[in-house]
């Protein structure tokens, strides 16, 4: 037997400690916290040192990334808008592709804390970085896929979005890579598209706002105590206060890792 298929096989066989079964957005919202606070340590291990490298490079990036939806209606801001959703998907991937080792080992640091067990965040590191290859080749096709959908009138972005978003889990937990992953998602949502897209909807909307108003106020309140806006000690505070906000990513992975495993007993 494969490591990966022990790994699947401890997954299954497990009894689980947390298992918020029929539970409402909110309760299961409630309890994603809960547990979000008692491993913030082993999460934080984890996520901190990777995001602290994605939150400088990636904002360099995007900035290199021209408009490609140009002249491609013919209606300019429906192409800047166009431009600028495709941008943000391009950045996501390129986050997901530099982060995608912390992605990997805070899944299975919570799925295994889930089971009862402990992984030392050492170990899942190094299982994330033996994952990434195919983990970059899932995500690649992901956001492809979602990206040609945004660019036909954006409904069926968002319609494929719902449809693919347990690619991550599906990879890291079943050991299901590129289409595999991708089909074994939609299998999950199919019956449950309703359902599992008003729980979507309301955690990105929990974390926009978390990242957005509560830890970006705070970030930005701080930095402008060390320095002007756009100064170096402004922006460089400002990225360090954005990447530990990165941490509460793990309420998010929480949230969807229970929903994942609620589908599949569904």
């Amino acid at each position: 037997m494969s490591d990966e298929e022990a790994v699947i096989e401890s997954e299954e066989d497990s009894p689980p400690i947390f298992e918020p079964n029929d539970k409402g957005f909110f309760s299961l919202l409630g309890e994603s916290f809960k547990f979000f606070l008692l491993h913030l340590p082993a999460i934080a291990t984890i996520v901190v040192p990777v995001f602290l490298v994605v939150e400088f490079l990636v904002p360099l990036l995007s900035n290199f990334i021209p408009d490609l939806a140009e002249d491609m209606t013919g209606v300019g801001f429906l192409d800047d808008i166009l431009s600028e959703i495709i941008r943000i998907i391009i950045v996501a991937l390129i986050g997901s592709i530099i982060g995608g080792i912390a992605w990997i080992a805070t899944i299975r640091v919570i799925a295994s804390s889930i089971r009862g067990e402990k992984i030392p965040p050492v170990q899942a590191m190094k299982d994330g970085m033996e994952m990434l290859p195919m983990f970059v080749v899932t995500a690649i096709l992901y956001y492809l896929i979602v990206i040609i959908g945004f660019i036909f009138l954006i409904v069926p972005g968002i319609i494929l979005w719902i449809y693919l978003i347990f690619w991550q889990f599906s990879y890291v937990l079943r050991g299901k890579g590129a289409f595999s992953a991708l089909t074994y998602s939609k299998d999950l949502v199919s019956g449950n598209f309703v359902r599992v897209a008003l729980n979507v909807i309301g955690i990105s909307i929990v974390m926009y706002v978390l990242n957005t108003y509560v830890i970006g106020l705070i970030a930005g309140t701080i930095a402008g105590l060390v320095g002007e806006e756009d100064s170096i000690p402004y922006l460089l505070v400002d990225t360090i206060f954005t990447a530990l906000g990165k941490v509460f990513e793990g309420v998010r992975i929480i949230f969807m890792l229970s929903l994942f495993k609620d589908l599949e007993k569904d």
